[in-house]
């Protein structure tokens, strides 16, 4: 006779876990990736809400191209923003 509907037992197959998410990526990626060197120049950062000046400056000596904004910006202005920079800090 045929087991219908199917239990659990029939259908449940059970797979070891990777102890940790280092194991888990190591085991999907058996080819290592290079990393590319990246132009800081060409990273756009915009920054709101006062942050720190020196943190602006600091960014800013080391090559990226940082938009600092004092306050929040409405919704239509931030969208817009948005669209061209790499990294966000509030």
């Amino acid at each position: 006779t045929e087991n219908y509907p199917p239990t659990m037992s029939d259908t449940l197959k059970i797979e070891s876990v990777p102890i940790s998410r280092r194991d888990s990526f190591n085991a999907r990626d058996q080819q290592t990736r290079a990393l590319k060197p990246f132009n800081s120049g060409d990273i756009k950062i915009l920054l709101l809400e006062n942050v720190s000046q020196k943190a602006v400056e600091m960014l800013n000596k080391a090559g990226y191209q940082v938009e600092f904004h004092t306050k929040a910006l409405d919704k239509a202005t931030l969208i817009e923003k948005i669209k061209d920079v790499h990294a966000i800090g509030i």
